[in-house]
């Protein structure tokens, strides 16, 4: 690469350099670029010498008139339609579109600094909010805004490695740390007061396999009889349910690899569901020709799936009158709790959630580990000296003050360390 630094002409003191581009590939004819604005020509011969080093390092990367907007638009129809589900896609597009663009959509792609996105992070969590629901606030919630960089930081990383910049500007700012919201766990003993709640109504059975699974909403509602092994006493999961729009159910593959699991249900579980499906035979058989084939557990009476987000909706409408403060999704929290509790081994737990690995569950589910450590504790205290406890061999060391005169040479301790002990 060459190039030269020129002075302007005129009152006052300030340069601007011009350097070659590579030669135009279908022409062949030579094509420069000018960048102005230099106060000194310090600062001009700098600039021209870091652009000769990255062309010889090979670092150097022609600009573009791509602005952020454009490359996320292509990014997202490349990228996104072959490697993200739709749901994440439809989530990356609301992102992209409602909050990144009208802030950020104009800036050119090689100009994007740590600074831009700092400040849409800062007025995201001030003012971020654009469905104009008003009771829930104008701001942008810290998790939130943490996504929108996540997203962002993704796409500037494959334009990285298309060579559209030569760094990732998201690395340099520090998004907003996630709000760990605080889960709420129903006690044993209202676990039946909140299941009568929903007897004889088609929300039932959803909320009772949620109980004794811990399989999420998505699972629950996608759920066919042919996912279920009587004899062995087995659930397979193998599909979600999604319905973004009204009358269009999507099956989809379970969240991740892990997701798709086997779930082992007790003898109580299996006859509730003998007992379910005999009786959904029943009202298929009245209801007639109508009755759609989707062979689902848990659906509408005309055979149809249940949307996720009505299921959401109705159950904390109908607990929260009752005086509960649940979401459908903490009776998975309640499931995990329930099992951590009575010392079920965590890595089972985690094989039950589809949890990518323990370590996920037991960072979820840490309020429960300081009463199982308490319990491993007392457990292993009974097993080593159960027998001293229980003969009321450790006693309490006498309080009887000591003095110089009466303090003996030696202390004997014979029923604790079985031996003597030297002052």
């Amino acid at each position: 690469m060459r190039g030269r630094v020129c002075k302007y002409k005129g009152k006052g003191e300030s340069y601007y350099i011009i350097y070659d581009l590579p030669r135009d590939p279908v022409t062949g004819e030579r094509r420069q670029k000018t960048i102005r604005g230099f106060r000194t020509k310090k600062e001009a011969e700098a600039a021209l010498a870091k652009l000769i080093n990255e062309s010889i390092s090979g670092e150097y990367i022609e600009p573009q008139k791509q602005n952020l907007g454009e490359y996320l638009d292509g990014w997202l129809g490349s990228y996104g339609n072959q490697n993200l589900a739709s749901s994440t896609l439809e989530s990356y597009q609301n992102i992209v579109n409602r909050h990144v663009k009208p802030n950020l959509g104009n800036i050119p792609l090689q100009k994007l600094q740590p600074a831009h996105l700092h400040n849409y992070y800062s007025k995201a969590l001030k003012e971020g909010r654009v469905d104009k629901k008003k009771a829930v606030g104008r701001v942008l919630s810290p998790t939130t805004v943490l996504y929108h960089h996540r997203v962002i930081r993704e796409a500037l990383q494959h334009a990285m490695k298309l060579g559209l910049v030569n760094r990732n500007v998201a690395d340099a700012v520090e998004p907003p740390r996630k709000v760990k919201k605080e889960m709420q766990v129903l006690p044993e003993e209202d676990v039946q007061r909140l299941l009568d709640l929903f007897k004889g109504k088609y929300l039932y059975m959803p909320v009772y396999i949620a109980f004794m699974t811990g399989m999420r909403a998505g699972e629950i509602l996608a759920l066919t009889w042919q996912n279920v092994d009587m004899k062995s006493g087995n659930i397979n999961i193998t599909q979600s349910l999604r319905q973004r729009k009204v009358g269009q159910p999507e099956f989809q593959q379970p969240k991740t690899s892990g997701s798709r699991r086997t779930v082992e249900i007790s003898p109580g579980v299996v006859k509730i569901l003998k007992d379910y499906k005999a009786a959904q035979a029943r009202e298929k058989l009245a209801y007639g020709e109508g009755y759609e084939g989707y062979n689902l557990i848990c659906c509408l009476n005309d055979g149809n799936p249940l949307n996720p987000g009505t299921l959401a909706s109705r159950f904390y409408a109908i607990t929260r009158k009752a005086g509960f403060n649940l979401r459908f999704h903490d009776l998975r929290h309640c499931h995990a709790t329930f099992l951590l509790k009575i010392g079920v081994n965590p890595k089972i737990v985690a094989e039950r959630l589809g949890h990518s690995s323990i370590r996920l569950t037991l960072d979820t589910y840490s309020h429960v580990v300081p009463g199982m450590q308490r319990e491993a504790a007392q457990e292993l205290e009974k097993k080593l000296f159960g027998h001293l406890c229980d003969q009321n061999v450790i006693k309490k060391p006498c309080a009887k003050k000591l003095t110089s005169s009466s303090m003996p040479e030696k202390l004997v301790n014979t029923e604790f360390f079985g031996g003597d002990t030297q002052i």
